[in-house]
């Protein structure tokens, strides 16, 4: 590559009062959604299982004033009483402060809530019970918390709690980020072609130094917001261990620590600035204008919210892996029943299109010249 004429692209890539100003909000929206999580109450745990046990309680004292308590419905009522009953040790556990206790207790109801899938709660309909597949991931929390002994933190507020739910946000938009970013990055040198004319170039040299660029641009805001928002959540609200668990899927769904969790997804993310450079790489060669490379790049990611019964039909496209949430969490693989669809999958599947688009864009660089 040559050293001067990336240096040149760089200097005009950092000069530019777009991309500045994305890094900036990026740091922002990361370091100081904060303030939104605490005045919302965001991830408030001891509400949302206050408010589930009022639902359990409701529902329970539902079966025992009416006919409902017959045999189509024992096995639901069966299942409540159990649960109120380990909601008790809950509180027990609580007020007696006992963390281990705590987890454990939160483990066996969790594992409780889950066997009522069996017969889907019949006769329990207004029972406000997560999603079984939520269930799930909660699950594999609490385990690795008892496991690790590590203390539950009931709430989206502290440094690791709150680096976990932003993260999360960023990893559902960060593909439109690196798209914004890189809209004109071949626009320089179609409507000012006299710029770099002096400095002799290759396509490699341009595919490599934009795709440099961006993951400059993309992943030193993403570690310097990461860090930002530990560091502030931890400051207002406290510190929790970096080894928290988040939720992660490889063939099942687990839990790793928050640390390797935060690695994974700056990794994946180099991945997705090579795609969407490629992308708009093709784009801006092909419409020659940024809004419209912007408008269909933006297509691209929006099919990966087709309905369900579709998506299984689209693995091999990339739309299916730029959302890092949902491939991480496992989402992606719980939609298409397929368990191979993971972070793996997801990098093979973008990677094999990004050399796609780099060959694409060499010959429409070499059709233009030879037109």
């Amino acid at each position: 590559m040559n050293p001067n004429y990336f240096k040149a692209n760089f200097k005009i890539a950092i000069k530019s009062k777009k991309n500045f100003l994305l890094v900036c909000l990026l740091i922002i929206f990361m370091t100081f959604f904060l303030f939104v999580v605490e005045s919302q109450e965001i991830g408030d745990g001891v509400r949302q299982w206050r408010d589930y046990a009022e639902s359990v309680q409701v529902n329970t004292d539902y079966f025992d004033g009416s006919s409902l308590r017959n045999k189509r419905y024992k096995q639901t009522y069966d299942n409540l009483n159990k649960q109120s009953a380990y909601i008790a040790d809950l509180q027990n556990s609580e007020a007696f402060n006992d963390p281990q206790s705590y987890l454990k207790g939160s483990e066996n109801l969790i594992k409780t809530m889950i066997a009522g899938y069996r017969n889907n709660y019949k006769g329990a309909k207004t029972l406000n019970v997560p999603a079984k597949y939520e269930l799930y991931q909660r699950l594999v929390s609490y385990k690795y918390l008892y496991k690790h002994h590590i203390p539950i933190v009931m709430n989206s507020e502290s440094s690791s709690t709150y680096l976990i739910y932003i993260l999360s946000l960023v990893g559902c938009f960060i593909f439109l980020y690196v798209l914004f970013v890189s809209s004109d990055v071949w626009m320089l040198k179609l409507n000012h072609p006299t710029v770099l004319k002096n400095i002799s170039y290759r396509i490699e040299d341009e595919v490599k130094g934009k795709i440099n660029i961006n993951l400059a641009l993309t992943v030193i805001p993403l570690l310097i917001g990461m860090i930002g928002a530990y560091l502030f959540a931890g400051i207002r609200n406290g510190f929790s261990d970096l080894r928290y668990p988040d939720i992660f899927y490889f063939t099942k769904i687990t839990a790793i620590s928050l640390w390797l969790y935060c690695l994974l997804f700056l990794l994946y993310s180099i991945v997705i600035v090579i795609f969407a450079t490629s992308l708009t790489l093709v784009l801006n060669q092909i419409t020659k204008n940024v809004y419209l490379s912007i408008l269909i790049g933006m297509f691209v990611y929006t099919i990966s919210f087709l309905p369900e019964k579709m998506s299984k039909y689209f693995l091999w496209l990339p739309s299916t892996y730029l959302n890092i949430t949902k491939v991480f969490n496992g989402t992606v693989a719980n939609i298409t029943k397929f368990s191979f669809v993971n972070c793996y999958m997801g990098v093979f599947v973008l990677m094999v299109w990004s050399l796609i688009l780099m060959i694409s864009f060499r010959c429409l660089v070499d059709k233009g010249r030879d037109a």
